[in-house]
């Protein structure tokens, strides 16, 4: 085996069948573009990936995955141990990630509020299972800038005087889509023709749902799965074994995480900019020097993680016209996936050429900042007008 490559785990492509895109994976290579750093999401991480599309999963899919003699993918039964659901990971060995230079450490989420008070009501409503042996829970739901939620996660953890014995930490990670995490990509390895072999993962398909596995005994494991309802992740530590995470994995199967539950953030509000002036003002252009009137601005008011209890602005949406030209100009400390696609970096790193290349095939491209010791991100959408109004708005900022 030459080298192992990285795929995203849940892929953008519709399709059901798993052996298709293994095939079309053999003929065409593509980058995964996030690396996380602590809890943080980092534009522009270049990833080497292997050109692996996995369909999008649905739990009752009308149209079950069908199986070859030589897809990845095994099927499970009622016999199947802990231990098969592991079957063909952690035989690969360690990987290197590049991140490129100028990167920008972003957090993933606007603001983060704490639930770990609720989990006797949530055990109680069955919600979540009763683990006594895990005498600690945290739980956390985390909010893009505009409310909506990003993921919440509850980490089961277990300590002993005895060292580290006892040991355990067990995690579910849900969201309503994939994130941006390193922890969201698995890994294949391939042999000297290109072909992916299942030694870094295992993949189980279950009432037509595709379950990636990836770990080995005294190491970490994860088990990934994704719904109609959400993305989901169980994963263990060093010290769990197999049986632990699958008996969490086997719970959730049978008792779905409502993700709607956590939809609705806490101490968030909107309000006018005239409220905020100086939100966000030096990742905003100066639009009225330009001979724009704004239809409209909206402050998204939140919990910033580097601000501890303060409410400050997280989000921001103003739209602009002016004769024949419409933009919708948008800056939050969150994003979500599809906001990444277009990143330019910073202003001052666009040129219109760079710029005009990437408006090409859409209406919209993004801007990074790291002002004021906060970082933040801007997406321009050009709604009506040529893409040289965009190039103009850039340029007064980089002057």
């Amino acid at each position: 085996m030459t080298k192992t490559e990285a795929f995203r785990l849940i892929g953008e492509i519709d399709g059901k069948y798993v052996e298709a895109a293994r095939r079309a994976g053999a003929r065409e290579k593509k980058a995964a573009p996030w690396k996380t750093v602590v809890s943080a999401a980092a534009c522009l991480c270049l990833i080497t990936a292997a050109a692996f599309a996995v369909p999008k999963m649905m739990k009752h899919a009308a149209d079950p995955i069908p199986l070859s003699d030589d897809s990845i993918a095994q099927e499970w039964s009622a016999s199947m141990k802990a231990e098969d659901y592991f079957r063909h990971s952690g035989k690969g060995g360690d990987d290197e990630m590049a991140m490129s230079d100028g990167s920008i450490v972003m957090p993933p989420y606007a603001h983060a509020e704490s639930l770990s008070d609720e989990r006797a009501a949530l055990e109680a409503e069955g919600v979540l299972p009763s683990m006594p042996d895990h005498h600690d829970l945290s739980i956390q739901a985390e909010y893009n800038g505009d409310g909506s939620l990003y993921k919440v996660w509850f980490m089961w953890m277990r300590r002993s005087e005895h060292g580290t014995e006892g040991y355990s930490d067990l995690k579910l990670t849900a969201a309503p889509q994939e994130l941006h995490e390193i922890s969201d990509t698995v890994y294949i390895l391939t042999d000297e023709n290109g072909r992916e072999t299942p030694d870094d993962v295992t993949a189980t398909v279950r009432d037509g749902v595709l379950i990636l596995a990836q770990g080995r005994e005294n190491g970490a494991k994860t088990m990934t799965w994704q719904t109609e309802e959400g993305w989901y992740q169980i994963s263990g530590s060093w010290n769990d074994r197999f049986e632990d995470v699958v008996a969490l994995f086997e719970w959730f199967w049978e008792h779905p995480l409502d993700l709607s539950m956590f939809a609705k953030p806490q101490n968030m509000r909107f309000s006018d900019r005239s409220a905020y002036p100086d939100a966000f003002r030096k990742m905003i252009p100066d639009f009225s020097s330009l001979g724009y009137t704004a239809e409209s601005e909206l402050v998204n008011l939140g919990r910033h993680y580097a601000y501890g209890n303060e409410t400050v602005p997280v989000w921001f949406e103003g739209v602009y016209v002016r004769s024949g030209v419409r933009i919708r100009w948008t800056v939050s400390v969150g994003a979500d996936k599809d906001d990444w696609d277009a990143c330019l970096g910073r202003p001052r790193e666009v040129t219109e050429e760079k710029l005009t290349a990437a408006m090409n095939d859409r209406n919209r491209v993004n801007l990074f900042f790291d002002v004021s010791d906060l970082a933040a991100m801007a997406t321009v959408c050009l709604e009506e007008g040529e893409v040289q109004a965009v190039w103009e708005l850039i340029r007064s900022m980089q002057e």
